[in-house]
């Protein structure tokens, strides 16, 4: 009875685990995927995009891919699916989960950075030709990084180790060397290359935007200009965005290096928070580049009043 009792308690746990990450996955991929849907309409309409948009539409879809792939993982892992995939099905997935994750950091990373170089407004000659040249080096950073994420995610599948086919209980979620040298050393390289790096790069540039801004508002104040501050609302907006998008950077990021940490010490199964880090990441992200840009926000707004006009000829 009590050997009966715990499986159902385990049972219960995995199916509330996968209940609510994959309301997580459908946030994230409805708010992303509308995303996409409206860039590439407006694509279709003007053909062509904005720098920023092309820089959301590129985490829009690395969002939905990761979050694709982890709704894989997470079957797989809690399931314990793996014993009639093979090992090597985590080898797929934890690349492309990794190559996917990164380049969208890499992504919100430069939409910072381009939003810094739009907003700011310097004497410096290198940020003189930086601003006019932005709007044509926002392809090449956005290749450029897709490039470089690859090559730093593909050494995750040599970081992998066939399963326990002696112990069949749990062989699924007994796949990676905690203690081995190289992972030790990949995951300091990979928190560095692909986390700690955006990260500097969002402050840096969320900084600057700030800063510029306190300035103008402050010789705005001496002079009393009104129609100043009506321009400034624009890049205010725009700085509650990057900032909200860093904070929910901040949370995943610290989430994923603290359990990290702590799954290399203790040895326990904490992969699970890793990748539901991941999910967050995404869903929130959509919500915050949806909510802080006009034209998607507009977007969402018509289609929900839209819907909201139906449902009340419906019901009236």
């Amino acid at each position: 009875l009590v050997n009966c009792y715990k499986k159902k308690m385990v049972t219960v746990d995995i199916i509330l685990q996968l209940a609510t990450i994959l309301f997580v996955i459908v946030i994230g991929i409805l708010g992303n995927l509308f995303i996409v849907i409206i860039n590439f309409q407006e694509f279709r309409r003007t053909g062509a995009l904005q720098p920023s948009e092309q820089i959301v539409s590129c985490i829009a879809v690395s969002n939905i891919l990761v979050v694709v792939v982890l709704a894989i993982w997470f079957i797989i892992f809690l399931l314990e699916v793996c014993t009639y995939l093979g090992p090597h099905i985590y080898k797929v997935t934890d690349f492309l989960i990794v190559f996917f994750s990164k380049a969208g950091y890499w992504f919100t990373a430069w939409l910072c950075f381009f939003y810094c170089v739009k907003i700011v407004k310097v004497n410096w000659r290198i940020f003189m030709k930086l601003k006019q040249g932005i709007s044509s080096l926002v392809s090449f950073l956005l290749i450029a990084t897709t490039v470089c994420s690859f090559g730093v995610a593909y050494p995750v599948i040599d970081t992998i180790r066939t399963l326990n086919t002696t112990n069949i209980i749990g062989e699924c979620k007994d796949y990676y060397i905690l203690k081995h040298e190289y992972l030790v050393g990949y995951i300091i390289f990979l928190s560095f290359i692909a986390s700690l790096l955006p990260l500097a790069l969002m402050l840096l540039s969320s900084l600057g935007i700030v800063i510029f801004l306190f300035k103008h508002s402050t010789n705005m104040t001496k002079s009393s200009n009104t129609s100043s501050g009506s321009r400034s609302e624009g890049p205010i907006a725009v700085v509650k965005m990057l900032i909200s998008l860093i904070i929910l950077y901040l949370v995943s990021v610290i989430s994923v290096l603290v359990t990290n940490h702590v799954a290399s010490i203790i040895e326990s199964d904490m992969v699970v928070i890793i990748a539901s880090s991941s999910c967050v990441f995404s869903a929130g992200s959509s919500v915050i580049l949806i909510v802080g840009t006009v034209k998607l926000r507009q977007a969402f707004l018509k289609i929900f009043c839209s819907a909201g006009q139906c449902y009340n000829k419906c019901t009236g």
